[in-house]
């Protein structure tokens, strides 16, 4: 039998749901958050490193093969805050598939620009790597932010949108092609440790006094 919500009986609903969501994404997803944004952070300096340092440059963005056993990493972290969530919500649902379409959509993205890029010879193509998965970025934490209505991640994903932007007026800082990647990469580093690193920490923060107060 379907059972009938009054609008009040609704807005409590989701009010509890928000609630219990925010609960828990303090039991530890801070970490997930922290480590990758330490990992592209970590990845995108040995970039720009080993393409000052290897007599091809090109060959320095194989470092980012590194993501791959990291992915396998974030979701230990993840499987672990989890199991210990007390109770799994729909907004619960809503954030993982956020991220988990996130993730699909950065592979296909990178799929696309690699075939035309190198298929067809569409260079500038790269270019748009960084701006484009630091956008993405950007809009899952903000749908990440809206659901469980935590305000640092709220500034995590302007943080990324403005990152972005200053990626594509990286054409503008330098007129050596080889050098707007590098840039772009810096910028990516500042938008992982603020929008990513900080976050994550003040949450596990949040969490800390959470658990003190109980």
């Amino acid at each position: 039998m379907e059972t009938k919500f009054t609008e009040k009986e609704s807005l409590a609903l989701i009010s509890e749901m928000i609630d219990q969501a925010r609960k828990n994404l303090q039991k530890g997803s801070g970490n997930s958050m922290i480590f990758n944004g330490l990992l592209v952070s970590s990845v995108a300096l040995a970039n720009i490193a080993l393409a000052f340092i290897l007599s091809n440059p090109n060959q320095s963005f194989w470092v980012w093969c590194l993501m791959i056993p990291g992915s396998f990493v974030t979701k230990i972290i993840d499987g672990r805050v989890d199991r210990e969530s007390m109770v799994k919500t729909h907004i619960d649902s809503i954030i993982r598939y956020t991220w988990l379409g996130f993730a699909c959509s950065v592979c296909i993205l990178l799929a696309i620009i690699f075939m035309l890029g190198l298929g067809k010879k569409f260079y500038e193509l790269f270019f748009l790597i960084n701006p484009c998965i630091i956008a993405m970025t950007g809009l899952a934490e903000f749908i990440t932010a809206k659901a469980c209505r935590f305000k640092p991640y709220f500034f995590g994903a302007y943080t990324m949108w403005l990152g972005a932007l200053l990626c594509g007026l990286a054409f503008w800082f330098t007129k050596e092609q080889g050098y707007v990647v590098i840039i772009q990469f810096f910028i990516l580093i500042i938008c992982m440790i603020v929008g990513f690193v900080i976050p994550g920490y003040q949450l596990n923060k949040k969490a800390k006094e959470s658990c003190l107060k109980n």
